[in-house]
């Protein structure tokens, strides 16, 4: 008896062994695709509130590094030059710290360009939450700025900056387009499109992540988080079948209801909120607002964005309000934003006009 017990344990072991060895082979990580990444602006000499000034005083130049893709990407182990084709002048953006160095969906990273610190040495290395290349940039002697993945094959390449006024920045007249120019304003870390929204159309005109205590209009004292959408033109726009979403790569993940324009019409030069609560039904969006950071977009074909921001507290397209605060254009449709306060005569106005007194 003891021998057919041995030798049925000794079959179990043996097929256990085959199986484990014929588990498959742990697949390799896929590459990253750094395709979205983009050098969106750059300045050469900065003088005028500086973005960052040195150990010496001296206001360093800086280049802006742009993701106009659905997925954060981050540009660890990434090549920086002023001189494309010469490697022995790429320098290689430090690992060291992957909060740093990762760029949101829609987001910017600076890169601070010699910038020397106490000693007058220029390393390359993070300090306190930003980066800093050993490599300045010249309007007088530099042509291009290009940057590159790990293996040294080039991501992109910036138009010829030679010649750039000082205290003037040079980039795209949108965030991630074609067209290059001398910008009207420098603006590391922030979009540089200054231009208003079209009449017409349905944009992103307030939001608020963290709500404790502030009353929404039309909520029953919940005090959701919610996102404010403006209509800048003059007739009605039925936003029935839109989609909204908390993340880039999620574009359809609430979609509103088809069926009740009374509900998701929006009158002309007015508003409707999208109550951000978890509940999924109507207005009430089936994800909420995260107070850390996220994305907020919103979709007429969920195909491409309508309008779509990230924000957090660092380098992204809006700042991230505390807890009862808002962010949202100064002005209904206006290009730029700011927190509103609520213990301030501009608090936050979901269902109303941003930056009236009240």
């Amino acid at each position: 008896m003891k021998k057919y017990i041995f030798i049925s344990i000794m079959t179990t072991l043996l097929i256990g062994g085959c199986v484990k060895d014929e588990q498959p082979e742990p697949m390799e990580p896929a590459p990253v695709d750094y395709s979205n990444l983009v050098i969106n602006e750059l300045c050469t000499k900065d003088l005028t509130d500086p973005y960052y000034v040195d150990a010496m005083g001296d206001g360093a130049d800086w280049l802006e590094i742009y993701n106009k893709g659905p997925k954060a990407i981050n540009i660890a182990n990434l090549w920086v030059t002023d001189n494309p084709g010469v490697e022995d002048d790429y320098n290689q953006i430090p690992a060291t710290n992957d909060a740093v160095t990762t760029i949101p969906p829609r987001g910017f990273v600076v890169l601070i360009c010699g910038a020397a610190d106490a000693n007058g040495d220029i390393p390359t290395s993070i300090v306190d939450g930003k980066i800093f290349i050993d490599m300045g940039l010249s309007s007088s002697g530099d042509n291009f700025a290009a940057i590159y993945d790990p293996a040294k094959a080039e991501i992109d390449i910036s138009e010829d900056f030679n010649g750039l006024e000082d205290d003037k920045s040079f980039g795209r007249v949108a965030d991630g387009g074609n067209e290059w120019n001398t910008l009207a304003s420098k603006t590391p870390g922030a979009t540089n499109d200054s231009n208003p929204p079209a009449a017409g159309i349905l944009i992103i005109n307030e939001f608020m992540c963290s709500n404790d205590g502030i009353p929404v209009p039309g909520d029953n004292g919940d005090f959701p988080d919610w996102i404010e959408i403006y209509n800048t033109g003059d007739t009605p726009i039925d936003m029935g079948g839109w989609y909204a979403t908390d993340a880039m790569d999620d574009m359809v993940k609430y979609q509103l209801p088809t069926d009740n324009p009374t509900l998701t019409t929006v009158p002309p030069k007015g508003y409707i909120i999208l109550y951000c609560d978890g509940t999924g039904e109507g207005l009430h969006t089936n994800f909420k607002l995260s107070s850390g950071g996220e994305d907020i977009g919103i979709s007429e074909d969920g195909v491409s964005f309508t309008e779509a921001y990230s924000y957090c507290d660092i380098t992204c397209d809006l700042p991230n309000p505390p807890t009862d605060f808002s962010c949202g254009r100064n002005g209904d449709g206006a290009a730029s934003w700011v927190i509103f306060d609520p213990s301030t005569a501009t608090p936050p106005t979901p269902y109303a006009a941003n930056g009236v007194q009240k």
